[in-house]
This record gives C-alpha cells, structure tokens and sequence, in this order.
C-alpha cells in the first residue's frame, strides 16, 4: 500500500502567473473573491436604497458609489498587503485592522469626495450634495468614513478567517499524510522483521537435509523457498492484501515445512467466501503460523494437524490458528515466542488503533488458539478521510 506525501505548499490555490503572484502573493483567489465580492454588494445595497427612498431624502449617485468602489478596492488591496505581511500574528493582525485601516477609510472617503468635489472643496460639495448646513459636513464626512471603515473591518476579519481556515486544511493534509506515511513505514519495517527469521530456518532445514544426504527433498525444499520469497517479497510491494493472498502465502509456507516434517504435519485451510476480499495486513499470520509449527510440530513426535481459518463474525474478520498440545505463557516466553505476537499487536495496533486484537491461549480439547480480530476493512486509514 504506497502511501503518497501531499506537498505542504498551498496547492488548494490556483496557479497563477509571476505577474499576479506578485501582486497577490497569498491566497488570490480568496483575495479577489472577498474584495470584490464586499464592494459589489456594497453597490447593489446603495443602490436598492437609492432606489427605495426618494430622492429627496437619498442625494447619492451611481457614479459616486463607483467611484467609492474602485477607490475602495484599491484601499483594500493595501490593506490585504498589510495582512500577507503581518497576518500571521495575531496581535499585529489585530494592530494592523485597527490603526491604518482608519486610515485607509478617510482615505477612501477623501479622494472620493476630492474627485466629486473638483474643483470646489470636500465640504462645501458635501453641504450642497447632501442639503445640510457647512459646519455638519465636516461630521458627515467622518460619519462616511467609519462606515467605511467598518465594511474594511468586516473585509479584513473575512479574509483572515478564510486564509487561516485554508492554512489549516494544509498543515492537516500535510500532518496527516505524514503520519500515514509514517505508519507505512513502520508496518514494512515490522513486516520485514518477518523474512529474515524465516529464512535462517528455511536454509538451515536445507542444510539439515543435505548433511542427511536427501538431495531431492532439499532441491525441493529450496524450489518452495524461492517460490515462497518471491511471493513475499515481490508481491506488488503491497502491505495491504486480501485474505486469499495471505492465505496463500501461508500454504506455500506450511508445505516447505511439510518438506522438513512430512509424517508430522498436516494443515487444513477454510475461508467463508464472504472474506475472501477482506483487506489485511501481509503476512500478518506469519508468526502465528511459525510458531504453531516450532512449538507444536517440532516438538513432539505424533502428528499434529494446524488449521488456519478466516470467517466473519459480528462484522469483523476472525481469523484462526490451531494445533495441537497445550502452552503455558511463562514457558513459551522463555523460549521465545514474544517476538512473534509483539510484532502482530504492533502492526494491528499501527494500522487499526484499538480496534484490532491478538488473542492466544489453550483450548478445551487440548489445542492452542491464536486469534486475530480485524475491523472492517473501511476502518483503515480511515481517520485520514476529509
């Protein structure tokens, strides 16, 4: 299972040319969006309540709510550069939408005024467009200003919230993928734990056989092995396969083993059909099989007969190792069977969290259970969905 590492830049942005990254360097399409959005709404709004009141009552004209917007776009393009240069912390985000920005609006307000006005003067414009006495232009003048200011405030909370809510997605996709790829890494190192130690007993079964002069079982034995490997090792390099794959896996392993006990073991497999597909780790029975074969088979001279089973059961995938004999934990830890089930509840564990489990124990009638309990398959990774 290749896990792919998502690029931490912002590639939730559309690719633009040098010349409009140089104009908006951050975050374009939420900058563009956002500013005219605000100042088209600003117009369609003064001019529903131009069209709604009177005259009289309502002196502004479409050109001066134009003028205003493009003044205004600009103005807010200042004030979007402030933000990219200083928006990453908040308190001087905070600072920035507080003191230039009044600033931004009484020039929004000015150079508005100054070109409707021309060439006679802002306040006199303002008393004879609006109706009102000279000395309260100047109170009206300002009264147009914090209302500007107020939609800049509103504008710049708006992208702040926007880019952040963006920045956020990114670092999670970035987080999370680098755990997936972390978990990747640290299931083919616990798998690959796996290889090694069956090889050293595969070839020094070969060696057994070759000192007891059974040439043909060894060729045999070393056919199994080199199918067995190249199963193992080049399977698609997947982590994850299907029940069937793994169970094929382990078929060919217990007939190598067959080679070195061959009146001593037998093996049965059953697999319901509706698990067939279930997705599981590789080689996830691996050591349940080995040591199932090392301290059932091994050990004693009667026949033992290990069955492998994979069924579903209350909507998780159970699946099954016995033979024969009895184990008691403090002994089997003495000789060494730790490192197998460590390295299962470690994979189950990186892969599932508490949702899978490794059970062993003895049986009624004399036999040693291994238990692996699996989730649906949909529970992989499944935190990683956004």
């Amino acid at each position: 299972m290749a896990s792919q590492l998502i690029p931490a830049p912002d590639n939730l942005s559309p690719k633009i040319s040098p010349f409009w990254h140089r104009i908006f360097p951050a975050n374009i399409d939420i900058a563009l969006k956002t500013i005219l959005g605000v100042w088209a709404a600003y117009i369609v709004a003064n001019m529903l309540r131009a069209t709604l009141w009177s005259p009289q009552s309502h002196n502004h004209s479409l050109e001066y709510y134009i003028i205003t917007a493009v003044i205004s776009i600009t103005v807010t393009w200042f004030l979007y550069r402030l933000l990219v240069w200083g928006g990453k912390h908040l308190t001087l985000a905070v600072l920035i939408l507080t003191v230039p920005t009044i600033f931004l609006a009484l020039t929004t307000v000015y150079v508005t005024n100054s070109i409707l006005a021309y060439p006679a003067s802002i306040l006199d414009y303002i008393s004879a467009s609006h109706n009102i006495a000279h000395d309260e232009a100047l109170s009206f003048f300002f009264d147009a200003a914090f209302a500007n200011y107020l939609i800049l405030l509103g504008w710049g909370g708006l992208y702040l919230a926007m880019a952040n809510n963006r920045n956020s997605q990114i670092a999670l996709v970035h987080s999370r993928n680098l755990e997936r790829l972390t978990r990747g890494s640290e299931m083919r190192a616990l798998r690959y734990q796996i290889s090694p130690h069956f090889l050293f007993n595969a070839l020094n079964s070969v060696s057994c056989l070759i000192i007891d002069k059974q040439n043909g079982s060894a060729e045999r034995l070393i056919d199994l092995i080199a199918d067995y490997m190249r199963s193992v090792l080049y399977f698609n390099g997947d982590d994850i396969i299907t029940v069937e794959q793994e169970m094929a896996q382990q078929i060919r392993y217990l007939e190598i083993e067959q080679v070195r006990f061959p009146s001593r073991l037998k093996f049965e497999v059953h697999i319901d059909d509706d698990v067939r597909d279930w997705k599981i780790p590789s080689l996830i029975l691996q050591p349940l099989i080995e040591n199932a074969v090392k301290h059932g088979v091994a050990r004693t001279s009667v026949p033992v007969c290990i069955t492998i089973s994979a069924i579903k059961d209350h909507n998780r995938l159970k699946l099954t190792v016995t033979n024969s004999g009895r184990v008691s934990p403090i002994i089997s830890m003495a000789k060494g069977t730790g490192t197998g089930l460590a390295n299962i509840r470690e994979r189950l564990e990186t892969l599932y969290g508490p949702s899978a489990a490794l059970l062993t124990g003895n049986g009624l009638e004399d036999v040693v259970i291994a238990t692996i309990l699996i989730p649906d398959e949909g529970q992989i990774f499944k935190d990683y969905s956004l």
